[in-house]
């Protein structure tokens, strides 16, 4: 297949043949409706512990639909107080209790929450799901999201209304690719499927987040802000997670990285190999191909600031002008690989 032409639709074609044709998401993802939930729990206590290895009894709501739910404090940098006042969440599910709701299959979730109180940070959290929903766009390699608005009732009995959105599960997302989950500390990169980890390295680069690894990370679960998923042919396929550090977020909070040489987020370094240069190429010839449907995730977006929301166009459309001229697409991609 010829993919210097390719249109989105044949790209994605291309990706069903190389991958497989995905499994339907779950249902509670099939739609990008907002959700309106409720939740009730300690809130306060939880925000006082941050302690990862409790659990909290709680109550989650929707429509007429109740269940008595478990909630974990989650994250690394968003669990720091200083950096958010409400770290991010993990509902934990009872299965039979979901079995035939739009929960089904859902043993847990990820719930990233606004963190602080102001309209900037729900700009963060915001364009961080847009990033989340322009990547499942490029591939099925990618976390489902939904969109949520959320009443807390905490356990003082007080009331506060703010967005969030939940985040796929894993094996969801493993069973819907025709991959397996697996637990390793680190990889070789020569274990990587070479098409999916090129599409990977340009997509950070493009949204401007150096803040992971696709074969290793500091615990003993690989990867860092990525997960990897096995084929059948025992290849390595990362997927992606946590975009807040990107400079599309820009969050007031996100720091440079020193050992990079990188002083502000909003600075691009591409972080892919250079065994993948061939592939890399292609992932281009897509997003170019792509251009409009990407831009269109973030200028049709009803929820970003109107500031917010131009200079989230403005960065991503340099990022695309960046790589589609020649010279610099050699100089900050190709020749600056890693490896």
């Amino acid at each position: 297949m010829n993919l210097r032409n390719s249109s989105a639709a044949g790209w994605v074609a291309f990706l069903f043949l190389v991958l497989g044709s995905p499994a339907q998401a779950d249902r509670l993802f099939e739609s990008l409706e907002p959700l309106e939930i409720s939740l009730s729990g300690p809130f306060k206590q939880m925000r006082g512990e941050r302690d990862k290895a409790k659990f909290y009894k709680a109550t989650l709501g929707m429509g007429e639909d109740s269940f008595d739910v478990e909630l974990r404090v989650r994250g690394n940098k968003r669990l720091d107080a200083d950096v958010c006042r409400r770290p991010p969440l993990r509902i934990e599910f009872e299965p039979k209790a979901i079995e035939g709701t739009l929960y089904a299959h859902q043993k847990s979730l990820k719930l990233v929450v606004q963190c602080k109180d102001s309209a900037a940070y729900r700009d963060y959290l915001r364009a961080e799901f847009l990033i989340y929903r322009m990547f499942n766009l490029l591939t099925p390699l990618s976390y489902n999201v939904r969109w949520l608005k959320v009443s807390y009732t905490d356990e003082k009995g007080k009331v506060r209304h703010e967005p969030a959105f939940f985040v796929e599960r894993k094996s969801r997302l493993a069973k819907r690719n025709n991959l397996k989950t697996t637990k390793v500390g680190s990889i070789l990169r020569s274990e990587l499927e070479p098409d999916s980890s090129a599409l990977v390295g340009l997509f950070q680069y493009m949204v401007s987040n150096a803040d992971y690894s696709i074969v290793a990370s500091a615990d003993d679960s690989c990867c860092h802000n990525a997960k990897i998923l096995r084929g059948e042919d025992s290849l390595y396929r990362p997927v992606i997670y946590d975009f807040d550090s990107s400079g599309l977020v820009n969050a007031s909070y996100a720091t440079g990285i020193p050992s990079l040489r990188i002083k502000k987020v909003t600075q691009r370094l591409y972080r892919g190999y250079c065994a993948h240069n061939s592939q890399v190429s292609e992932a281009r010839r897509q997003m170019l191909s792509m251009r409009e449907a990407l831009l269109d995730i973030l200028r049709t977006d009803t929820v970003l600031g109107k500031k917010a929301l131009k200079q989230r166009v403005k960065y991503f459309t340099k990022s695309l002008a960046m790589i589609a001229d020649d010279k610099v697409w050699q100089k900050k991609v190709l020749d600056a690989c890693r490896g």
